[in-house]
């Protein structure tokens, strides 16, 4: 972790153990600010943007210990506050940028090489497939904290807001739907500029490819990723399993099928339920 990321998560760890001595209306409304703000986009600076919330967090503590709300003191139109202090952020680097535009490209791609890697046959990248997974997942990240900084100003009556169980079936449509055209791209695309990796080729190609992720993983300490790490070594062990003689002479080649497709659904499973772990874990951090 390099200064400028030690000294923003310094902030933010501040920023969560002051926000938990906000009380009723205060904190209601420094979350909703704090939400905003942190999905307003994803190049701005995000030092700049922790710090900047972590002092407005410290002047609301100050005015609740001297008797005032929120309102009282930022006045009633918090959106406008938010607005105000959006327009003041920094604009993120162009190395920071860069990463927030590959974090979600790389992660698309690995998983859809380890995919690949688990059907029969040679390891086949069709690079236009590639290059249309990337251009969705370009789209989607900016829309999903779009869609989430638009919704936390809504009113206070609307169903949206209101109901947990609308804003669930809205996120799983969504996200079934995110799915539904990643398997669109995957079955229409036309093989174009297909590479073809044979065995051993494609299993070492894999394996250093899966090693450095999951290293960067741990090294980064990338929490949100961790359960995904038992998935993609349980699709790596399947597509081992597919591409070696010896475990079909062994096992026979429905018990090598059954094996592949159980260690998907494991991994799967893990992944599902490790994931929901950590973000019940990270958002009690946060609050």
């Amino acid at each position: 972790m390099n200064t400028k990321d030690q000294r923003t998560k310094e902030y933010r760890d501040k920023l969560n153990e002051i926000e938990k001595k906000l009380k009723g209306e205060n904190r209601n409304f420094f979350k909703d600010l704090r939400d905003y703000l942190v999905t307003s986009s994803f190049f701005y600076d995000e030092e700049d943007v922790t710090e900047q919330t972590y002092n407005v967090c410290l002047d609301l503590l100050d005015a609740q210990e001297n008797g005032q709300n929120a309102e009282e003191f930022f006045g009633k139109n918090s959106r406008k506050l938010a607005d105000s202090m959006i327009k003041n952020f920094k604009h993120a680097s162009f190395k920071d940028s860069l990463y927030f535009i590959l974090l979600p490209i790389g992660i698309y791609w690995i998983v859809t090489f380890i995919g690949d890697f688990v059907t029969p046959g040679a390891l086949r990248i069709n690079l236009l497939e590639y290059f249309l997974v990337a251009v969705l997942s370009l789209v989607i990240c900016p829309f999903i904290f779009w869609v989430i900084h638009k919704s936390v100003y809504l009113s206070e009556n609307n169903p949206v807001r209101k109901s947990k169980v609308i804003q669930y079936l809205l996120g799983t449509i969504f996200f079934a739907c995110v799915i539904g055209l990643f398997l669109l791209i995957n079955i229409l695309t036309p093989a174009v500029g297909v590479i073809k990796l044979v065995f051993p080729y494609d299993t070492l190609f894999i394996l250093v490819i899966a090693a450095i992720f999951i290293g960067w993983i741990l090294i980064k300490k990338e929490q949100a990723l961790y359960s995904i790490i038992p998935y993609i070594i349980l699709m790596l062990l399947g597509g081992v399993l597919q591409r070696t003689p010896v475990m079909h002479k062994l096992l026979g080649d429905n018990n090598v099928k059954f094996l592949i497709v159980g260690a998907v659904i494991l991994g799967f499973l893990i992944d599902v339920i490790w994931g929901r772990v950590i973000l019940k874990k990270l958002t009690k951090e946060e609050k």
